[in-house]
């Protein structure tokens, strides 16, 4: 799996958001505070926010804020929102993708590493970032 420089902004993001408290804080604050280009930002904000990951307010004292508090929110749910399902082979994303698939001894090993990756990332909480 290649975590995606979107998954990784979207992250950056959330995690900033966690560690000032869970926010509001508009996205250009965000943005120039993570690094990370405006419009791209603006575009994170849409999917985060469609995924139910975060919330938006209106206002002078709004922004994006965690639509939940950080130790609920994991890495896997970023990347999922951010780039679909954690995989990383064609064939255990797609079970059409290769006719050889109920002979082959290979295709296990890479459902069990999507696996591993999919644990490993549902382990890490926003809150352990920050803590970090």
């Amino acid at each position: 799996m290649e975590v995606t420089r979107r998954t990784d902004y979207a992250i950056r993001i959330l995690r900033e958001l966690a560690r000032i408290g869970g926010g509001p804080l508009s996205v250009r604050e965000l943005a120039e505070r993570q690094g990370v280009p405006y419009a791209f930002a603006r575009g994170i904000q849409r999917e985060l926010v469609a995924a139910g990951l975060a919330t938006t307010l209106r206002g002078a004292r709004g922004g994006i804020k965690l639509a939940r508090p950080a130790a609920d929110i994991n890495l896997l749910q970023i990347a999922i929102a951010m780039q679909g399902d954690v995989s990383c082979s064609v064939c255990s994303r797609d079970l059409d993708w290769c006719d050889r698939m109920p002979e082959c001894d290979v295709h296990q090993v890479w459902l069990d590493i999507d696996s591993m990756v999919a644990d490993y990332l549902a382990s890490k909480s926003l809150e352990a970032l920050v803590r970090t």
